[in-house]
């Protein structure tokens, strides 16, 4: 396998992206390219507040993977935008890996446990992160956490650990920090490296706090849902 092609779609000068099971899992994979990567999630309303452009709409237009979490705004732009296939270069050390995960995901399929190649419309930020904590925990990765109060973050931590011990947990951060901390959370993430940066509310500026410090960071998937962390913890 040398590349992946993801379905999308256009509308209003916005892209919505149709990833496929196999596609979302392959992407700790396929983004191993020592560059940030940021996935983003909207519904009608975030959809009409990036029309505006602004620090927001700027953040949604240059996420490298949008995915629809509102049935109405996919099902409208799949039937009125253009459609097109955005192509990804699997790196070489990972093209035999990802061909036999592949061919295992087709054999689940055919025994009637899974469809790879259904077409999905919505996304649940829950099943997305599931299914990269699962390709990350293949290829022994790791990740940083941030946001949420302290309890809920402590509790967040002891579950991954539990769920996904191959999962190196380099670091975290609650996200009600003093301002003169922040300094020390992007050194953290630099020295750790990790491949997901997992975020959540409360986090200052939220969603946009990913972009605000994304050319700072090293390579690896920011990845924020506002209560995530909340889910992860068991609330």
């Amino acid at each position: 396998m040398e590349s992946v092609s993801i379905a999308c779609a256009s509308l209003d000068g916005l892209r919505l992206d149709f990833p496929s099971k196999f596609d979302l899992f392959t992407l700790p994979y396929l983004w191993d390219d020592e560059k940030n990567h940021q996935i983003c999630f909207v519904d009608k309303q975030s959809w009409i507040h990036a029309k505006k452009r602004d620090e927001f709409g700027s953040m949604i237009a240059s996420a490298d993977m949008i995915l629809p979490h509102d049935s109405s705004l996919a099902e409208r732009v799949l039937m009125h935008g253009v459609k097109s296939l955005r192509c990804w270069s699997v790196p070489f050390i990972h093209q035999l890996l990802l061909d036999a995960i592949k061919e295992s995901m087709a054999e689940e399929n055919s025994a009637g446990l899974d469809n790879t190649e259904e077409e999905t419309k919505t996304y649940r930020p829950q099943k997305v992160l599931t299914l990269l904590l699962s390709s990350l925990e293949k290829r022994n990765g790791s990740m940083f956490l941030l946001g949420g109060n302290p309890i809920t973050l402590i509790k967040a931590e002891k579950n991954i650990r539990a769920t996904y011990p191959g999962i190196t947990i380099v670091g975290s951060m609650q996200g009600l920090y003093r301002s003169e901390e922040e300094p020390a959370i992007i050194e953290a993430i630099q020295k750790g490296a990790p491949q997901l940066i997992l975020a959540g509310s409360p986090l200052p500026g939220e969603e946009c706090w990913i972009p605000r410090h994304m050319n700072v960071t090293r390579s690896g998937i920011f990845f924020y849902y506002k209560p995530i962390m909340k889910w992860i913890s068991g609330k």
